[in-house]
């Protein structure tokens, strides 16, 4: 019998954090995110084809407001960790934010697959994610691009789409270049996430 070995390359990278005291960041964060609810008009690009309240559009992040530092030190901390797993020379060309925005859904809002361009890594918070919450779904970079055979059991080596279940508190991270999408919200309450991209 030969010898052989299944070589990984080219993998997508996914983190999954769980906050420790997300209840306390997320109550430090509350008060501006209802603030900018009643303040900010959606900025809904016309080229979205969902529905659902965003800040994606406005001219200042949310970075720039006070209520969110608490969540800015949370997001540098957890963003620079993985970019060490990734290898990336953060000492010499460190993070910095250039978008960080906040998407509300409702019953039966989702989000089409996308990713996001000029950036290197992206990011979402769930400050709110009740029981019934849309799903983040991650797509293969290969999905459009190969033929989809049949297989006898799914495993992270034929996986087109991944599905993640938010819950509060929870932080996602990947690269940029990751394709994502959003399953409907079932619930009644608001399904709330905070987005970010961070560059070099």
């Amino acid at each position: 019998m030969s010898e052989n070995e299944t070589l990984l390359f080219f993998p997508t990278v996914i983190r999954e954090s769980h906050i420790a005291d997300h209840e306390k960041l997320t109550a430090q964060i509350m008060g501006g995110i209802e603030n900018i609810m009643k303040t900010e008009p959606n900025s809904l690009p016309s080229t979205w084809s969902c529905e659902l309240y965003t800040t994606i559009g406005s001219p200042t992040t949310l970075m720039q407001h006070k209520e969110f530092e608490p969540l800015r030190e949370v997001i540098m901390q957890e963003a620079n960790s993985f970019a060490k797993t990734l290898e990336l020379d953060i000492e010499r060309f460190p993070l910095k934010f250039t978008e960080c925005w906040l998407n509300v859904y409702s019953k039966g809002h989702a989000q089409e697959v996308h990713h996001h361009a000029n950036a290197v890594i992206s990011g979402i918070y769930y400050p709110k994610a009740p029981p019934g919450s849309g799903d983040l779904l991650v797509h293969s970079p290969y999905m459009d691009i190969m033929l989809d055979p049949p297989t006898r059991k799914s495993n992270g080596l034929n996986l087109k789409v991944m599905p993640i279940t938010p819950k509060p508190g929870m932080m996602i991270l990947f690269q940029s270049f990751v394709k994502h999408s959003v399953k409907p919200t079932l619930c009644d309450e608001q399904r709330m996430s905070i987005a970010f991209n961070l560059t070099m």
